[in-house]
């Protein structure tokens, strides 16, 4: 069974994630096509929510639930509100990307542009316990304890028999991962991402998890369809319209530091709006992360509907789906208090 400090881990990605969704977005300028505005109860069947919830939703309810995960390492949970406001009263105002205002265990956060440089990574450090952090990548094995490929774990072998290789060191050869991975993604999109080497023989691949998150956000593929074609299939045909940011993300994280890479795509529709936050690198405690969040017109405001897959190696064999339960639980918990305080913000 997983632990609570595990459990944690895994449902922060999700709980950040609400909050840059929550805070991310301001309309642009382009605009483009999208289905004729649909229904709420169109909206809810396409998206998942149960029949049952519909009603709840009309009637000013946040419906949080679980939604069909697509492997037993996956926590998968949806979310759906009606706001009383247009589309642009709720987004045209604020666009932040992810902060420490947001997030307390957030250290530090850069913005990456172009083809990168290793400057942009001068705020990865291995704080706190940097002598400890520093020995564990210099010891990195396959296994769970870092998200390393094999050609990584073989260039910080290299480093410990260099007779080089105190923290400094070290820093500088996550610097040129983290750069490393950042291009192959920006060059590749989900080809481009490295695996992560588990065992004998044994591999964990994040590009996979991505692309079956993606291929299951059906609402997403109605309704917004050639953003969701280059969520599969970045980086090309990139629509007009389309706005992203890369960052490199410093978590705290009990009592690590963890290194987040993260794309965040956004696009208008119309008078609608769609963004995705996802994490395509993470360093230890998770696999990857995927957030989708959706505001969609209907007759009388704008529909929120919010999605969140998160896969973990933690989660998979034997008790997965007590171990799904329990990390959906948290996780419902924590992105719903978020979403409810961003929900009053909206009415006020």
């Amino acid at each position: 069974m997983l632990s609570s400090c595990q459990i944690n881990r895994i449902s922060r990605s999700g709980r950040v994630a609400a909050i840059t969704l929550c805070a991310l977005v301001a309309v642009c300028a382009a605009r483009t096509s999208v289905l004729a505005a649909p229904t709420l109860d169109q909206l809810a069947a396409d998206f998942g929510i149960a029949k049952d919830d519909i009603q709840r939703v009309r009637s000013g309810e946040m419906v949080n639930e679980s939604t069909t995960a697509t492997s037993d390492r996956e926590l998968a949970l949806i979310m759906m509100f009606l706001v009383k406001a247009p589309v642009q009263e709720l987004i045209g105002s604020v666009k932040e990307g992810p902060s420490a205002r947001n997030d307390p265990q957030v250290q530090s956060v850069a913005e990456i542009s172009g083809a990168g440089t290793l400057d942009d990574f001068e705020a990865v450090v291995l704080q706190p316990d940097g002598t400890k952090e520093a020995q564990r990548y210099l010891s990195a094995a396959p296994g769970d304890t870092l998200n390393l490929s094999m050609p990584e774990i073989d260039a910080l072998a290299a480093l410990k028999t260099s007779g080089a290789a105190g923290q400094a060191q070290v820093e500088d050869a996550v610097r040129r991962l983290l750069l490393g991975r950042y291009q192959a993604y920006r060059a590749q999109g989900l080809a481009g991402i490295a695996p992560y080497a588990r065992g004998k023989d044994k591999q964990s691949q994040a590009a996979d998890d991505l692309r079956r998150e993606t291929q299951a956000s059906k609402g997403i593929a109605k309704y917004a369809p050639a953003f969701h074609a280059t969520m599969l299939n970045y980086p090309q045909g990139v629509p007009s319209g389309l706005t992203q940011q890369f960052y490199c993300i410093r978590y705290a994280m009990s009592g690590r530091p963890n290194f987040v890479l993260r794309h965040r795509m956004a696009m208008p529709l119309d008078d609608a709006y769609v963004v995705v936050d996802r994490d395509f690198y993470v360093s230890s405690g998770y696999n990857d992360t995927q957030s989708l969040a959706a505001f969609m017109p209907v007759e009388n405001g704008t529909v929120v509907v919010y999605l969140n897959r998160t896969t973990t190696d933690q989660l998979g064999g034997f008790g997965a789906s007590a171990k799904q339960s329990i990390g959906r639980g948290i996780m419902a918990k924590q992105i719903g208090a978020i979403f409810e305080k961003a929900r009053a913000g909206f009415k006020n």
